[in-house]
């Protein structure tokens, strides 16, 4: 016999190789155990427990994550994108806010290592087109997006997930064209994830309309849903749509998840400034301007979002108004040399706003959508080429002069009064932050690049320019460059840089700022894709008017992983009622910077588009003259966000939604428990076939999370330092089980030539000896390992389930099943014979065999719930459409019984008579509606027996056997 120079045999490798791929139950955590130990998170048990909801759905065509606010959806919906990626089904799509699409690129791949990109109309034909190969990348649009170009999404999608789905409620009023858009897309996907932490708001037809979005058929129809949840509720009762519901949605409530969470909370802080008398003068100035009735510089269909622009760099600086305001003059003055004027179709003219803004981008782009008139050039392209007579000259000659002189005011104020009030902010800030013991770092957002670099240049004069970084949409400054520089030197050959320009200098400045900076000046850019849980304060310098877009930003640094509360500022303007008026809106009715979460899910929930909300401010900021008619409008908008829905829906919600399953907290102690076993074992297990198999490749350090690939075994796997993610090392490689090189070795494990030899172990030099095994020191006998696999589909979904049949019987006879197994497998092997043997396992055979019976009858016992859960939902269907006749023939008898009502009381008789008539011919309408009826549930029955016994029939699936090895043992002291 042969010593061993590994403690590894290759029986063993081949034996935990085999284990780290074998197929879980659909319910147990084992099922993610690779993606999560890849994954650059650590999911929470209610993550865990609403990806494997979503997964066990597989004859459902989509599902509802509906977790509150706070609880990371996405991290859930980026579960199952990861499981589907592992997979191979690859043509996925995400539908998100505009806001939002880069944060979910850059989750997707900093947390999943998943690669993304976003779908516009420059890069739309050239990844849609990917598509008919297999896919690469993740796909992600906006919902505005998805609308104008529903066409080219028409794809055979294997996941579609929509964010923020509350968008899509109103699909039921069949008026609204973005949800039509969504779900005619999202017809042929094989499975929807929508997401939203309000599901339900004020109308039950919306919990209709959200569901109907991806099952048009659940509830069977309208008709049929109001008839049963809505007319007749007194009757039917809501438990019936519970249970519904509880099949598709899955909700988890901050109290069930608080003992996994740590939640922080926000302390708001205000600063108040009062602007100089200039500042002051140029807001009236402009605020004038823009309230005119006729105005040359803009075509009217697009006036109201050149204001909002306006406004917003108004509100920002004099810094980014200034460029503004000449870049508009520059453009009429052109307008009225060429002898031409912009009519009532013009677009927006993009370089009037161009200064890289991305809020600015983001409303272009809306405008593009309203009606495809952005012009691309300084040349108006959408103007009348009559010709101009000398009044109309004079006008614009004096609204160009005007605008210059605005923008002369503008640059002659080189001091802004908030920027005084900057430091001030600072130090009360940092003093808050002292008494948390929270990192005295500081984000501060702006809407505007001018804004951004006068900023700069204040902190600066004011001493604060150590540790200053500024973040934006290019981020090629030469001080951004230098730290990109600095960041690539040292990170040189790991997995940190991507190669991807765009996103290693984000994440050069990021790092910088969490390792030596104290003050990030950000851009929106900033408030898209980037994770800062290490900084605790933050400063709206520009405050957004979009509830949606401050949460987004809030919700950079109050995350997940953020320890300490989270200090947020504002500034509150006491010289203009306007500004001080959005700031109450935002803190007091959507309360924004003060709770544990932020915007209520009511609140948030009703506001449909950012957008539409901004617009609508600037709309009264358009037409209100004086500080009355401000209060009175904004009194108005308030009111339409009061922060409560109706007494009885929120008690419907809370019925339908917040309870959906008694033994939440049990389920959720049970994956928090598998989860950390199964990883545990996973990482175990994959670290002993890796240095087994990579031994003359690699060179290993301590216990072997740490390893240095001297020569790839295998293309695409870079030599140099890895790690595995429990034991991490910067500079390195992570070490992911989805990897060229993990592969490798787990199928170079899997093919060992495992011919039946003696094998000798040593408890002794163990690293893990069972007290089971110690007790058969001295002893031997046989062994034997196969996998079974029973092979089932639901619907077109593999739920197949692998298991180890494995046994072993010592000399005298004695049997030891899979367990023993395990743990003489977990031994040290100190040789192997080199002589095949014969191994006699007739013995063993009605055991095995016995034990086979026993995990199949398990695996179609569990999976009976499939057949159930469709049978359920047939009966139900039925049900619905019962229902809908009743109600049908029921009105039929209504109408008839009136017009024999009123026959009788008809005083003419050729009145009488038609009424008579009128009233047989609803009655026969009745007739035939209940004869309809009678043949439509004959046909319906034979159509769901059929339907069933093919569910039956592949969830009785096959069972396939795969021999592992034999071997004759003996265990040393």
């Amino acid at each position: 016999m042969k010593p061993r120079s590994s403690h590894l045999s290759d029986y063993q490798a081949k034996y935990y190789a085999y284990e780290l791929q074998r197929s879980y139950a659909n319910d147990h955590v084992g099922k993610l155990a690779g993606l999560l130990f890849d994954a650059q998170v650590e999911p929470k048990p209610h993550q865990i427990d609403a990806a494997l909801f979503a997964l066990q759905t597989p004859f459902l065509p989509g599902v509802i994550l509906a977790d509150e606010v706070g609880l990371g959806k996405t991290i859930e919906a980026g579960i199952v994108i990861s499981q589907y990626w592992s997979e191979r089904r690859r043509r996925i799509l995400i539908v998100a806010p505009s806001s939002l699409r880069q944060q979910w690129k850059q989750e997707l791949y900093e947390k999943f290592l998943i690669p993304a990109s976003i779908l516009d109309a420059k890069t739309k034909n050239t990844l849609l087109s990917r598509l008919d190969g297999r896919g690469t990348e993740v796909l992600i649009c906006s919902y505005e997006f998805a609308t104008r170009h529903e066409n080219a999404l028409l794809k055979a999608w294997d996941l579609v997930v929509a964010d923020e789905a509350h968008r899509l409620r109103n699909f039921w009023t069949g008026k609204t064209k973005s949800p039509a858009a969504i779900a005619h897309i999202i017809q042929n996907a094989h499975k929807t994830v929508l997401l939203t932490a309000t599901p339900l708001q004020n109308k039950l037809e919306e919990l209709y309309g959200l569901v109907s979005v991806f099952d048009p058929g659940y509830f069977h129809s309208l008709e049929a849903f109001r008839e049963r949840y809505v007319k007749n509720r007194d009757l039917t009762g809501d438990d019936d749509l519970v249970d519904r519901v509880a099949l598709i949605a899955k909700r988890t409530l901050r109290k069930d998840a608080d003992k996994y969470i740590h939640f922080t909370k926000r302390l708001p802080l205000t600063v108040e400034f009062t602007p100089s008398t200039d500042e002051i003068r140029l807001y009236d100035l402009v605020n004038d301007y823009l309230q005119r009735d006729e105005l040359f510089a803009f075509a009217g269909s697009q006036r109201h979002l050149s204001a909002l622009i306006i406004r917003k760099r108004l509100g920002s600086s004099t810094y980014a108004v200034a460029s503004t305001l000449e870049n508009i003059a520059t453009r009429l003055a052109d307008e009225v040399a060429a002898g031409k004027y912009r009519d009532g179709r013009g677009g927006l003219v993009e370089t009037d706003f161009a200064t890289g803004d991305e809020v600015t981008s983001e409303i272009l782009e809306d405008a593009e959508h309203l009606d495809g008139a952005v012009t691309r050039s300084r040349r108006s392209q959408t103007s009348s080429d009559a010709g101009l007579d000398s009044k109309t000259v004079a006008a614009m000659k004096d609204e160009v002069r005007e605008l210059r002189d605005y923008a002369a005011l503008a640059r002659s104020i080189t001091v802004n009064q908030k920027a005084v009030k900057l430091g001030e902010a600072l130090d009360r800030g940092f003093a808050k932050l002292r008494d948390l013991g929270a990192a005295e770092k500081a984000i501060i957002f702006t809407d505007s690049t001018k804004t951004q670099s006068y900023i700069a240049r204040t902190l600066t004069e004011m001493g604060r320019g150590d540790g200053l970084v500024l973040f934006n949409g290019s981020n090629n400054a030469p001080e951004q460059t230098e730290i990109y520089r600095a960041w690539i030197a040292e990170n040189e050959g790991s997995d940190l840089v991507t190669g991807i320009a765009t996103a290693d200098r984000r994440k050069a400045l990021v790092d910088y700022f969490r390792d030596h900076g104290t003050i990030m000046i950000a851009t929106e850019a900033a408030a898209e894709g980037i994770n800062l849980q290490f900084c605790s304060m933050l400063i709206n310098y520009d405050l957004p008017w979009n509830p949606q877009r401050v949460e987004q930003r809030i919700g950079r640094v109050h995350r997940f992983g953020q320890k300490h509360n989270v200090v947020v500022v504002n500034f509150s303007n006491k010289g203009n009622v306007a500004e001080e008026r959005i700031l109450e809106l935002l803190t007091n009715k959507f309360q924004l910077f003060s709770s544990v979460f932020g915007a209520s899910d009511e609140i948030l929930g009703e506001i449909e588009d950012g957008l539409d909300f901004e617009k609508t401010i600037s709309d009264i900021l358009s037409r209100c003259r004086t500080a009355e008619e401000l209060d009175a409008a904004f009194e108005d908008l308030e009111s339409r966000y009061a922060g409560e829905i109706s007494q009885q829906m929120a008690g419907t919600k809370a019925k339908v939604f917040d309870n959906l399953d008694p033994h939440v907290q049990d389920r959720l102690k049970s994956y928090d428990d598998q989860s950390g076993e199964v990883l545990n074992t996973f990482e175990r297990l994959l670290l002993a076939v890796t240095r087994h198999e990579l031994a003359g490749y690699a060179t290993f350090t301590g216990d072997g999370r740490q390893f240095v690939l001297d020569q790839a075994p295998v293309a695409d796997a870079p030599t140099g330092r890895y790690f595995f993610k429990s034991q991490p090392q910067s500079g390195a490689h992570q070490y992911r089980y989805a990897s060229p090189l993990a592969q490798h070795v787990i199928k170079v494990a899997q093919q060992h030539a495992t011919p039946a030899r003696d094998l000798t172990f040593s408890v002794g030099q163990s690293a893990r000896a069972s007290s089971a095994v110690k007790e058969l020191v001295g002893t031997g006998g046989t062994l034997t390992v196969s996998q079974v696999t029973f092979v089932m589909k639901a619907r077109d979904e593999d739920i197949s389930e692998s298991y180890m049949i494995a046994g072993a019987l010592t000399e005298d006879g004695r049997w030891l099943d899979e367990e023993y197994v395990a743990d003489i497998l977990d031994l040290y092997c100190t040789e192997v014979g080199d002589v095949d043997i014969a191994v006699d396992l007739t013995a063993a055979e009605p055991r095995l065999s016995a034990r086979c019976d026993e995990l199949e009858k398990e695996v179609q016992g569990r999976n009976a719930h499939y057949y159930d859960e469709q049978e359920e939902l047939l009966e139900r269907n039925r049900q619905d459409r019962r229902a809908e006749h009743e109600g049908k023939i029921r009105d039929y008898r209504a109408k008839e019984s009136d017009a024999r009502k009123r026959a009788r009381q008809a005083d003419d008789p050729t009145e009488r008579l038609r009424l008579k008539r009128e009233a047989r011919d609803w009655g026969e309408k009745a007739e035939d509606a209940e004869d309809d009826f009678r043949a439509a549930r004959r046909q319906l029955r034979v159509q769901i027996d059929e339907y069933l016994d093919l569910i039956e029939q592949s969830l009785q699936g096959t069972k396939q056997v795969e021999h592992l090895f034999d071997f004759r043992w003996h265990i040393n002291a």
